[in-house]
């Protein structure tokens, strides 16, 4: 208990009959443009004529005082018991509980980071993470030094050590971050057929867990082709040992395919079709594949894969023409109701219907063909956490307007990214995150003073309870 005589004259609030302190300053609002009043408390008031008071938190002893619990509480628990646990609370040395408390309102809310402290009166993280500051000002302070490089790299070392060990096969993709942001990382791209001033950003996933390892962003007129290099580069740097790269299409190039044989990364990527080699492995191929020797099934899927060995760029791969019978039929109906409105001849429509149903895979290395596709497809693990991200977490629209900010504003989404997945893992497909995290938020507590009352728990609740803390 520390007594405080105050220089000026605090604003005094009355509540249940005792009297608090507090100091009132004012500050411009840049975002508003007008002057705002901001209380910080400062404790009970002892003396009313000499401004005397105790430094205190107001007590709770208001048995209406009522707070959200279980969903908050399932992810601290599941935190705590990751291998992750030691590298989140070490990571900001006195902070743990602003990250802590930021982490829970991404995964609960997706609402701005404005809104975080208001969000944080009704629910449990105001008592589970006292120390956490999370006003307005607080959060960009806190990204800010989030996104310090030092901090990056610290975090990226740790984290690195605890999910991979040797070798590892991994996942690069990329996604634009659309936004307006005044800064060097926000320029005109080009992808996917549109035009928007974006950020890029490249995930790189675990091929064999699908948990993600490592980002990094880039301007956003940097076309994919030329972020791979140093893409590899970055993550020897950070003591990834790739043996394997599943990679996008719009990293094929003659650069690239280099680069992986020299550091003697085998690779898998699908090839555009707007190559020479595409166009002719169509024309050379596409007419004898529909081959008993060449049947796959893949799910409910039923495919034809010729294997071919091809010359890449002077180096030595592996071609595989890959037919889905379903994928043909439809896309073949669908060409020819329109192919004779809109003029095409006979050799034109000949020649198009090569390639329905049809696309083209790139390896270096000799692949089953009852293999290559349930490969392929683990990309779809960097897809899923771009959605993730992108929805769920709220990465768009970027609202930073700094690159250290912005870089903070990440690695928040990445951590929470990480929780994300974890607790997933933790319930074991007997529900999905939204589910769970519905469920618990109706788990409600009342709180009395130091005490916490739980309420009842409905057998739904405890079994997720259960999972999260003795599952997985």
């Amino acid at each position: 208990m520390v007594m405080i005589e105050l220089e000026r004259k605090p604003k005094i609030k009355i509540i249940n009959g005792k009297k608090y302190a507090y100091d009132v300053k004012s500050f411009w609002d840049k975002e508003q443009k007008k002057y705002r009043k901001k209380s910080v408390y400062l404790g009970r008031v002892i003396d009313d004529e000499n401004s005397i008071i105790e430094k205190t938190q107001p007590t709770r002893e208001d048995p209406s005082l009522i707070l959200a619990y279980g969903d908050t509480y399932t992810i601290n628990a599941c935190v705590k018991q990751s291998v992750y646990y030691d590298i989140f609370s070490t990571l900001m040395p006195g902070q743990s509980d602003t990250l802590m408390s930021l982490v829970c309102y991404k995964l609960l809310r997706t609402s701005a980071m404005q809104h975080a402290q208001t969000w944080a009166r009704g629910n449990y993280a105001s008592l589970l993470y006292k120390n956490a500051a999370i006003s307005s000002q607080q959060i960009s302070v806190f990204l800010k030094k989030l996104g310090n490089e030092k901090i990056w790299r610290n975090f990226f070392n740790s984290y690195i050590k605890k999910i991979t060990g040797g070798k590892t096969g991994i996942v690069i993709d990329s996604t634009g971050l659309p936004n307006e942001i005044n800064f060097p990382l926000s320029a005109w791209g080009c992808h996917g057929g549109g035009t928007e001033r974006e950020t890029r950003l490249v995930m790189v996933i675990e091929g064999n867990t699908g948990v993600p390892i490592y980002f990094r962003y880039m301007a956003g007129n940097i076309v994919d082709v030329s972020s791979l290099s140093n893409t590899i580069e970055e993550l020897k740097a950070m003591g990834i040992n790739m043996s394997f790269a599943l990679i996008d299409a719009g990293y094929y190039s003659k650069a690239n395919i280099a680069e992986l044989y020299a550091n003697n990364i085998s690779f898998l990527t699908r090839l555009p079709a707007n190559r020479t080699l595409y166009k002719k492995l169509i024309d050379e191929h596409s007419e004898d594949m529909e081959r008993a020797s060449n049947i796959v099934t893949y799910g409910k899927r039923v495919l034809y894969i010729k294997q071919i060995q091809v010359d890449l760029f002077s180096y030595s791969g592996y071609a595989y023409i890959v037919c889905d019978i379903k994928r043909k039929a439809d896309e073949i109906t669908k060409f020819l109701m329109g192919a004779k409105e809109d003029g095409l001849n006979e050799p034109e429509i000949d020649c198009a219907l090569k390639s329905k149903g049809k696309f083209v895979l790139i390896s270096s290395s000799d692949i089953p063909i009852t293999d290559v596709i349930p490969l392929y497809y683990t990309r779809q693990a960097a897809e899923n956490l771009f959605g993730i991200s992108k929805s769920y977490l709220d990465v768009l629209p970027l609202r930073t307007h700094s690159v250290d900010t912005f870089r903070g504003y990440l690695m928040l989404t990445f951590i929470s990214l990480i929780t994300y997945i974890e607790y997933k893992r933790k319930l074991c497909c007997k529900y999905t995150v939204e589910e769970a995290l519905m469920e618990m938020s109706n788990l409600m507590c009342r709180v009395y003073g130091d005490n916490i009352l739980i309420s009842e728990q409905s057998k739904k609740m405890k079994e997720i309870i259960s999972l999260v803390e003795y599952g997985g």
